[in-house]
């Protein structure tokens, strides 16, 4: 699943909320805040890499870690997540796809 989503996925979603699921159970409602394009190596003609930056309302953050994605468009995904830090609209997490 993972391999065929694609920026253009994403781009549209911006606001929209994922419900996830770390390890312990604990879980996460993750608002998709940002879609960004990144750089394609040189000779490259797989997917166009990109990232996505999601919110989720709870100051504490859970460690960088595989979280179980639920999406009403999109279907289930594990996701890669990374925390960045605050933000007013709460913790802040980073998924890149290569």
């Amino acid at each position: 699943m993972l391999d065929r989503l694609t920026k253009d996925d994403f781009t549209g979603r911006i606001g929209e909320t994922f419900a996830a699921t770390a390890e312990e159970g604990r879980a996460l409602t993750l608002t998709l805040r940002r879609v960004d394009a990144l750089p394609r190596p040189e000779g490259d003609q797989g997917r166009e890499p990109f990232s996505l930056e999601f919110t989720d309302d709870a100051q504490d953050h859970v460690p960088q870690q595989t979280v179980e994605v639920e999406h009403a468009g999109l279907g289930a995904f594990p996701l890669f997540v990374v925390p960045l830090g605050p933000s007013p609209d709460g913790m802040r997490y980073e998924a890149v796809f290569t």
